[in-house]
């Protein structure tokens, strides 16, 4: 941007000799020199009213966007308008208002009144990492859901629809999207991203803002990712497009030696057959879980043929009046769901008292638990005797499962944000050496409460019993993850698959062996062994 700081100094460079009244000569240059002034201001009034029009456009969207959103939680439970938020506090913002603002005019006061004020409400703004994050969440969604790129930009999640979501992906946010992939080496996606950008660049509706995106940007992650994935033509190809537009591209140029050089080598060496790309492998416990979540795998009639749905009062007087409604998803190992066993204001208890502790959810045993992409969720724990007005639910608990809660862990309360997920795993403890609730005994039933209902995703899946369970506003879900004898049934192993659209809150509690001697005694023969080649599986 053109300074009267840099105006002033040059009219100093021809105004050294001051004698600009004893020659027309000299006055000529001066006139020169005031032409060449209202020229740069002529251009800098031009770029001014440029950025002045980008900013309101960007401020009207933002205004736009900022009306639509309605409901909070239904609003952010769209993954989606998730990722926009976060990319535009990241990224928009910056190349949109404040870059251009205070580059080009002297608000230097303003900027620090600005960081002064967000001090003060203590705003802690997303980061490079949040936005990592919320691609991470969309490429989850993408591969486990099998999630079409262009339809995903256009805010379309099922085959048929017609953009419910409202809300669609620039130019500018597919590119930020296949950038972030090509960083962690997700080339497959990331092509397709960036190949949506770059669709969307040249054919973007008149007035859209796309900052900070040029075709040669897109094309200098484009090209490297088609090399990642092993089409180096087609790599060579497209950083020939860059050198097309710029010539004295360096990077391009010093790739151009490096893929004619591979090519070279291709052709003189490597058998086409051979060169192939190495697949990731997968457990297989991974690979039923994705389809269990897409619905792919499922129960056949002949496993469903003995399940049945009935009301208990479970040997407590007081609900003969008002029964358990449980409906069983599987006989062995005993997997049942039981309806309306939560008021709503119980779950709007559970979720006041725990909305403001949330934390980061680890995996992992207490001493050595870290965060992972496992697991994708935060949480935090309510203690009965800290908290007593969940004494109804403790007794429910009891109640409906006919197990003690004296060796019972704190409930956990669980939010599953965008794409959140938890992989295959187990509930017990797998290591006996390293169970830290020994004197309590192994986990021996999963009590889970959904607290809300999900738009789409979020069920509860079992790969080896293929079976998954959508959360239903209310409920508990219950199986036993041990056998009768108390040994580790391998075949409970379950996943939480990643929330496509919504929020996904629940409640579990988990009851262990000691103090259930006489609430369920202990088979007489031994299971030890039991399905243990699915174990690693």
């Amino acid at each position: 941007m053109f300074r009267l700081s840099i105006i002033l100094p040059l009219i100093c460079v021809f105004s050294v000799n001051g004698d600009y009244y004893s020659a027309i000569s000299e006055l000529e240059r001066l006139l020169d020199v005031e032409a060449f002034i209202v020229e740069k201001f002529d251009e800098y009034l031009e770029r001014a009213q440029q950025e002045q029009e980008n900013l309101k456009r960007f401020l009207d969207q933002i205004d736009e966007q900022q009306n639509d959103r309605g409901d909070l939680e239904e609003y952010f439970g769209n993954p989606i308008n998730a990722f926009i938020t976060i990319k535009r506090l990241v990224h928009d913002w910056k190349f949109n208002v404040f870059d251009p603002l205070f580059d080009s005019s002297n608000f230097e006061t303003y900027k620090n009144n600005l960081s002064d004020s967000l001090e003060k409400i203590n705003f802690k703004g997303p980061t490079q990492e949040d936005l990592h994050g919320a691609t991470r969440a969309l490429l989850r969604l993408q591969n486990i859901y099998q999630l079409n790129t262009d339809h995903l930009a256009s805010g379309v999640l099922l085959p048929g629809e017609k953009n419910p979501l409202g809300t669609s992906l620039s130019a500018s946010d597919c590119f930020e999207l296949g950038k972030n992939l090509c960083q962690i080496k997700e080339y497959s996606y990331a092509s397709e991203w960036l190949l949506e950008a770059r669709k969307r660049l040249h054919g973007k509706p008149l007035g859209f803002i796309s900052p900070n995106v040029s075709d040669v940007e897109i094309l200098e992650h484009l090209s490297p990712a088609f090399n990642g994935l092993g089409n180096l033509k087609l790599a060579h190809k497209l950083n020939n497009e860059i050198l097309d537009k710029k010539p004295d591209h360096e990077d391009a140029l010093k790739n151009k030696i490096l893929y004619e050089g591979q090519l070279a080598r291709e052709r003189s060496f490597v058998p086409r057959e051979q060169a192939e790309l190495p697949q990731k492998e997968q457990k297989e416990s991974y690979k039923l879980y994705t389809q269990v979540c897409r619905g792919e795998l499922h129960q056949s009639p002949r496993d469903q043929r003995n399940l049945r749905c009935w009301l208990s009062h479970q040997g407590v007087p007081y609900y003969h009046l008002s029964p358990f409604k449980i409906e069983q998803l599987n006989i062995d190992p005993y997997v049942a769901y039981v309806h309306e066993v939560l008021w709503d204001s119980e779950i709007d208890t559970i979720m006041e008292h725990g909305k403001g502790n949330m934390e980061r959810s680890k995996v992992g045993q207490i001493e050595n638990s870290t965060t992972t992409e496992v697991r994708i969720s935060r949480n935090t724990w309510l203690w009965y005797d800290a908290n007593p007005w969940l004494s109804k639910i403790k007794q429910r608990l009891e109640d409906v499962t006919g197990l003690s809660t004296e060796s019972a862990e704190p409930l956990q309360l669980v939010n599953y944000g965008i794409g959140g997920q938890y992989e295959p795993h187990f509930d017990f403890v797998e290591d006996d050496g390293q169970n830290v609730f020994s004197w309590k005994g192994n986990r021996l039933l999963t009590a889970l409460f959904y607290l809300n209902d999900v738009a789409l995703g979020g069920a509860t899946a079992f790969p080896f019993l293929r079976l998954a369970v959508p959360p239903v506003k209310g409920s508990l879900l219950i199986w036993y993850n041990l056998h009768s004898s108390t040994h580790k049934d391998f075949r409970t192993k379950h996943a939480g698959c990643p929330v496509l659209q919504g929020s996904k809150w629940i409640c579990n509690e988990w009851f262990h062996v000691a103090a259930q001697e006489f609430r369920r005694p202990c088979g007489l023969s031994s299971d030890e062994g039991k399905f243990l080649h699915l174990k690693d599986k």
